[in-house]
């Protein structure tokens, strides 16, 4: 069983979306701290100008350091989701498939989510669906698992929890805190995502810029060529390279 897991990002980037479509079984960890300023309530698109602006859910961040992610609540939902469709309507005017995505941003930004988690959460069920990822997700709230765990060892207790013999990880900072030798003597194999970005053509950019929510190539490829783009990228690369010693 290969599994890979990580925090609940809105409208992630593509690389998110490789990494479960990679995986056997995807946990979304909604028990963990909400990281302010974060990916885990907002993401970055381009305006008109190629500058980078962010797309924010406005949530109830006061003693969230006392809170687990899905407990914090969303707010003046009718105000942000208002504001969202009115920036994505004038930084994607000339957008080549805008025609294709709005409505269905629309419709989703009508949704009653009443948590961060849930909006975060629905819009990577909502992407994952419009790529034709089959790979299965699980909350972290609905394992067994010592949640006494913290970093790497929670990583490790929640590759027990299904038992998987693999575990993926981004590229970054979770690298630091991963006991190769420690996830071995458990009997599970820690990976690391090789992942490498596809250029595409984007209405507001000159230069490509890598590396922001997946909507913006949605917007500019339209559905079936992210789709088709997105899974020749998946064949092409190397599944995941070992954590070496």
């Amino acid at each position: 069983m290969r599994v890979a897991m990580h925090q609940p990002h809105y409208f992630p980037w593509l690389g998110y979306f490789d990494i479960i479509a990679k995986a056997d079984l995807f946990i979304l960890m909604d028990e963990v701290q909400l990281e302010r300023r974060s990916y885990m309530i907002r993401n970055r698109i381009l305006d008109r100008n190629g500058e980078i602006k962010y797309l924010t859910i406005s949530g109830d961040t006061k003693d969230f350091l006392n809170k687990e992610y899905r407990e914090i609540t969303a707010k003046d939902n009718a105000v942000w989701t208002a504001k969202q469709m009115n920036i994505l309507k004038e930084y994607y005017r000339f957008a080549a498939h805008k025609d294709e995505m709005l409505p269905i941003i629309e419709a989703f930004l009508k949704k009653d989510y009443q948590t961060v988690c849930e909006w975060t959460c629905g819009s990577i069920v909502l992407i994952k669906d419009l790529l034709q990822v089959k790979t299965p997700m699980v909350y972290q709230s609905e394992l067994e698992y010592d949640r006494t765990s913290k970093k790497s060892d929670l990583v490790l207790a929640l590759c027990k929890a299904v038992n998987a013999d693999v575990s993926f990880t981004g590229r970054g900072a979770s690298m630091e805190y991963i006991d190769r030798d420690t996830y071995l003597a458990n009997g599970v194999t820690p990976k690391f995502q090789d992942f490498t970005h596809p250029v595409y053509p984007q209405c507001n950019s000159k230069e490509f810029v890598p590396g922001i929510s997946v909507l913006d190539m949605l917007f500019n490829c339209g559905i079936e060529e992210t789709r088709r783009i997105f899974w020749d990228n998946v064949r092409s690369t190397h599944e995941f390279d070992e954590i070496e010693a």
